[in-house]
Formats: structure tokens, sequence, C-alpha cells
């Protein structure tokens, strides 16, 4: 009994010892070719024959004249059959959308991942691929390309009571679904006679699952014009040109044409003008100031001829009372004697 304890141990001592295996496969869906804004994904599975421990750690992709959206960290959980062997694996994606026609090479992948029962994190590489992107028809090169598989438009207005100097507001929504919002193009805008447009920072954000997982894309532009004249305007259709990646041709989306009116009036004073106005003063200021004037001038004169009216008066009192004295006239009031003496 004991003899065949050892024998079993012996055998099964080398499965113990053995290292986990750790595979990364990886493939670009839905193939090789894909056009000029369409958005293809790097699918990488990493594979073992045991467990994780936890997540994979992938490398950051650049690829010059494309856009790459890295994994969002969550996996989808996948078993595989390799070689008659079972493997349990996370499943990783990145979205790829190229925008120049080009031939683009996708370089091997090296991941780290901590499978369970191994000793050390175990590191494995992908295969290197590539795929073609070239320019949709329809498009000219260096056109921005939208390419979905399906878009839809909307649009909302504000204008209420317009005068010259008003503000109206035109909001226009596009969503594309399977491309992200940084796809998403501006809209063609064209100069209206008597509007002045004002540009305005848009809103673009990913439409999600709910899961993480990115569906499509939104654009919200608003555009801001300023009444500079009255009249009757009409804020134009604008076109939205993109490829459906579905059907695999060229489609055409249109925001419809919106008419306003605004009133024309007489004296206008544009935002920031410096008012202007006549002041009238009243006629009792006047009267205050003018009295203030004459005493002012009187004192002035006053302080200018008071010392040489003085000295007049005492050179005629002393000429008086010398001539006084020559005729030898007695003061009527004898408090003043001293005064002939």
């Amino acid at each position: 009994m004991n003899r065949c304890c050892g024998v079993l141990l012996l055998l099964a001592g080398p499965l113990w010892a053995a290292e986990p295996q750790l595979r990364v496969q990886a493939q670009l869906l839905p193939g090789s070719s894909v056009v000029v804004g369409e958005q293809l994904h790097l699918q990488v599975d990493v594979l073992t024959d045991t467990w994780f421990t936890a997540a994979a750690t992938l490398p950051e992709l650049k690829l010059p004249g494309a856009r790459v959206q890295p994994p969002n960290g969550e996996a989808e959980h996948t078993t595989q059959v390799i070689d008659g062997q079972t493997f349990y694996g996370m499943r990783y994606s990145y979205g790829i959308t190229a925008n120049v026609a080009q031939h683009f090479s996708v370089p091997a992948l090296t991941v780290s991942a901590q499978p369970g029962q191994a000793s050390a994190p175990l590191n494995a590489q992908s295969q290197p691929l590539a795929f073609d992107a070239t320019q949709p028809p329809g498009f000219a090169p260096g056109e921005p390309v939208l390419v979905a598989s399906a878009v839809r438009l909307s649009q909302t207005l504000e204008a209420r009571d317009l005068k010259v100097g008003d503000s109206l507001t035109r909001t226009l929504t596009l969503q594309a679904d399977n491309t992200p919002g940084l796809s998403l193009p501006p809209p063609n805008t064209a100069s209206i006679n008597g509007l002045r447009l004002y540009p305005q920072v848009p809103r673009i954000r990913n439409l999600d699952d709910g899961r993480g997982g990115v569906t499509g894309g939104q654009r919200i532009d608003p555009l801001v014009y300023r009444v500079e004249q009255g009249g009757h305007f009409t804020l134009p259709a604008i076109s939205v040109k993109w490829w459906d990646s579905r059907n695999h041709r060229l489609q055409v989306a249109q925001w419809p044409a919106l008419t306003v009116e605004a009133e024309a009036i007489s004296a206008y004073t544009p935002t920031f003008a410096i008012e202007q106005r006549h002041w009238q003063f009243p006629r009792q200021w006047l009267l205050w100031i003018a009295s203030i004037a004459v005493l002012i001038l009187t004192g002035y004169l006053l302080h200018t001829l008071w010392p040489r009216m003085a000295r007049s008066s005492r050179k005629t009192w002393a000429a008086l009372r010398w001539r006084c004295r020559q005729l030898r006239l007695l003061p009527l009031n004898p408090r003043h004697e001293k005064d002939f003496p």
C-alpha cells in the first residue's frame, strides 16, 4: 500500500510543479479593410488553463494616422478549446478609427497577467496584424468623413418677438451609431445678411449601452445669431454627408430650413454704446451761482481797495486839523481839545 502511494506521488509531482499557460490571441473586426472614418475593433483574448487572480495589463497602442480608443477596463469572459485543452480567458477591445487612407500595421502586444497557481505574473504576446483604410466614394481627399450605421438629426429654435439687437439660438443635434463622438464633424454654416453668428463650444459625448460599451456618439452645436437689422430671415438647411457602414453606400441627412421675423426699431442703441444727454440747469441754480460770483468779486475788491481808502482818509483828517489850528478854531467837543493845540 505504501509503495502504491509513493508511485502516485511521484507521478503527480510533475503536474503540481508545472506552471500554468498564458496565451494571447488578437483579431481585427469586422476585417482588415475599412474606409476612412470607420471604426474597427482590435479584439484581444487573454487565456489561461487555470484562472486569473486579477485583470490583465494591456499596453498602450498608438497608430500614426488613426485614433485609438483603449479598452474600458471591463473584460468579457470567454472559454475556448485549443488543441483539445480548455482555456479560460478575458476579452478586451481597442477601438481604431482611421483618419487617413493608408496601410496600417498593428504591432504585437505584450500582455501581463497573473494566472492562478503561477509563481509570478506571466507575459505573452499577440501576433502582429495589418489593415488598409481607403477613402469612401463621394468624399474628396481630406474631407471629414462620417461613417456610421445610422444617423439621427434634430434641431430647436429659441426666438421670440425679435427686434434689432436681440439674439436667437438654433441648436443642432447629431447622433450617430457605431462611431465615437469625436468622429462627428461640425455643421457647415453659411453667413446670413442681417444676422451675425457668434461661435459656441459644441457639446460632444459618447453614447453607451449602460455597461461601459460605446454604442455611438452625439454632438450638439448651439448657433447663436444677433439681429443687426429688421426683416424676414431664412436659416438655411444644413446637410450632413455620411457613409452607411451597414449598406456600404453614401447617404445625406439634412436639418430643414427655418424662418424668423425681426422687427426694425427707429432708434436702436447698440450694446455698450455711450448714451449722450443734454443737461439743463434749473433757473434757481443759475441765481445761486450768480450770487456767489458777486460775493466773491465784492470781497476781492474790498480786499484790494480798503488799504488805499484808509490812507486817503487819514490824510484828509490831518489836513482838516492843520487848517483848524491855523484859524484858531476851538473844538466843540472838549474831550478832543488835544486835537487843537
